[in-house]
């Protein structure tokens, strides 16, 4: 086992957790036997080095010594992850937080948040960035972000992704938000031809697909979304708890302790992404990487920030915003991460 403790004792602490964070005492005296009932947990998942501490734990073996055996399933073009999970079609979602989730909670579906994932890191290259058409730069008809106003903007999954949350706080020091832009959902593979036939004028884009664009003359940055901004998480089915789900986020935190620092692009992390992505370990090399919080704790300020945005631009479905305590439950994580 790679930096941590060794296997038996990992296995010995979390299944103590997964008991209820101490040593259970039986009425005799003695400690009782922490439930380690093999179990089966379907995730649902679009692959992206977001969920890096998924694949991590998968891959080191994290979850099979907690006995969860962990099925992947790809989340199709046109599935819903929302809807997957509120159905128990799958027990475990990582998915960016859209308005159609909080629409799926205002409805009264049955699912929570339980963590974060991917952040912006602070310091380096942003892994997302907001590009502009490098004619407009070179004209001076876009001289600051407030002159992108009446001007088109891709952005991939719309106004109503994660990415159109990023987006708009990369705006918000300009004074504008996407209201005062016409929004393109457009795939972050097709941005660069959109602007090389001037279909578009900016894009958020995340790399690598921002650094080809740059070097080939097509767009520049001018902005990012701030430091320490999350927009995606894990969401649990309403049929997952207990030891299972205790267990399950164990091993997911891990999975992300494994990633603090440099080891977030460390060879051996950029194989595993490899293989779950489905993009080279050479590509993945130029890629800044994202950050994750130790403990994969959920963000009550970025779901503020996120229900805001969406209101904005008139896609939520619901009156007021849904407060944290309604639609996450922070116990996986903090017990996770003092068993850690």
């Amino acid at each position: 086992m790679r930096g941590g403790a060794p296997a038996g004792i990992l296995v010995a602490v979390l299944a103590v957790a997964a008991c209820g964070g101490s040593s259970p005492e039986r009425t005799d005296g003695r400690t009782a036997t922490p439930d380690l009932t093999p179990v089966t947990v379907r995730v649902g998942h679009v692959a992206s080095t977001q969920w890096a501490p998924l694949y991590v734990a998968i891959e080191r073996g994290y979850f099979r010594r907690l006995h969860v055996d962990v099925q992947l399933q790809a989340i199709r073009l046109g599935q819903d992850p929302v809807e997957l999970v509120s159905r128990a079609q799958v027990d475990v979602a990582v998915t960016d937080f859209s308005s159609g989730m909080f629409n799926g909670f205002g409805a009264g579906l049955g699912f929570k948040i339980v963590g974060s994932m991917a952040a912006i890191p602070a310091g380096g290259t942003p892994p997302v960035r907001l590009e502009v058409a490098r004619p407009l730069l070179d004209q001076g008809r876009v001289r600051t972000l407030a002159d992108l106003r009446g001007r088109r903007i891709a952005i991939a999954g719309g106004s109503g992704s994660g990415s159109g949350y990023l987006a708009s706080l990369a705006l918000q020091g300009a004074g504008i938000g996407l209201k005062d832009l016409t929004v393109i959902d457009l795939a972050a593979t097709d941005m660069e031809e959109a602007f090389t036939i001037g279909s578009i004028d900016a894009a958020l884009v995340p790399a690598p697909y921002s650094t080809g664009m740059e070097q080939h003359g097509v767009a520049a940055p001018r902005a990012a979304p701030p430091a320490g901004t999350t927009w995606s998480g894990v969401l649990f089915s309403a049929k997952l708890g207990g030891s299972a789900g205790l267990r399950f986020f164990q091993a997911l935190v891990r999975g992300a302790r494994d990633l603090v620092g440099p080891a977030r692009s460390s060879d051996d992390t950029l194989a595993i992404l490899s293989k779950y992505t489905g993009v080279g370990a050479d590509v993945l090399k130029t890629v800044p990487p994202y950050d994750w919080d130790e403990a994969l704790r959920p963000d009550a300020t970025a779901l503020a920030g996120l229900q805001a945005s969406y209101r904005q631009v008139g896609l939520l479905k619901y009156g007021a915003d849904l407060p944290a305590s309604r639609i996450v439950d922070p116990t996986y994580s903090k017990r996770a991460a003092a068993s850690l």
